[in-house]
């Protein structure tokens, strides 16, 4: 059994993949205080709750946005499951060129989402990623990332909006019943949700325009579940990163 680990800002996903079962998917929160004892507590609890024996994981692999956290389920896969778990870094071979100015600035993160779209749809698409940060990036016609747009997430919108203005109350994100919205609440979750939708499709459509051929549309990240009535037309991945990770741990195994 593969354990593949996701380390985003705001949470951290886990996919245990065996070839002939269901994989399973698991998330808890990112905290930076996180100690390793922590992590394996829960960590055990909810393997038990599964049914599933450390010792069925002989490998592992992480992609991580927060170093502080890194070492930490290194940590974890080395105590609990007496594996070293493999970095998503350049040392490993992905399968994809990166095709940027300096390719070390692009997140392990949006690295694994394009190989895992590369696998299941081929070149040809735009993928857009709703997380902590919202990121719209093609991957081209030969296959290869080709840039990104990056802006602030939904969640840090939220916060922003009611620590930075007085009078506007924390809500959670949720779709409204209108786009003009008839109370705060609706009015804030109009923008949050209908803003960053048209915001990312209009993105998705001009970078398409840029890259002068038609694209496949992908979408995925942790905000994304909320969302997908509003994309009919895209196809939704909410484990792209985790499948991406996947593929990247069988390509350096052979």
């Amino acid at each position: 059994m593969l354990l593949a680990i996701d380390i985003g800002n705001t949470m951290t996903d886990f996919g245990f993949f065996e070839e002939t079962k269901q994989p399973l998917f698991y998330r808890i929160r990112s905290r930076r205080d996180l100690s390793l004892e922590e992590v394996r507590t829960s960590f055990e609890v909810y393997l038990s709750q599964q049914g599933i024996d450390c010792s069925r994981i002989d490998g592992a692999i992480i992609s991580s946005v927060v170093p502080a956290l890194t070492e930490i389920y290194r940590g974890l896969c080395r105590a609990l499951f007496h594996v070293e778990a493999k970095l998503l870094g350049p040392r490993l071979k992905t399968g994809v060129k990166i095709n940027t100015d300096n390719p070390k600035e692009v997140g392990a993160d949006m690295i694994a989402a394009a190989v895992g779209t590369k696998e299941k749809y081929g070149p040809c698409c735009i993928v857009v990623d709703f997380g902590t940060a919202n990121k719209v990036f093609l991957v081209d016609k030969e296959g290869a990332f080709a840039g990104c747009a990056i802006g602030a997430g939904i969640g840090l919108q939220t916060s922003a909006l009611s620590s930075g203005a007085a009078l506007l109350p924390e809500v959670s994100p949720q779709i409204p019943p209108h786009f003009l919205g008839k109370n705060t609440a609706d009015s804030m979750n109009s923008g949050l949700t209908f803003g960053n939708v048209f915001a990312s499709k209009g993105l998705a459509d001009a970078i398409e325009k840029e890259a002068g051929y038609p694209c496949k549309r992908i979408l995925t990240g942790g905000f994304s579940s909320g969302l997908t009535s509003l994309f009919t037309d895209y196809h939704y991945e909410p484990h792209l990163i985790l499948e991406g990770l996947v593929s990247i741990y069988q390509r350096n195994q052979k």
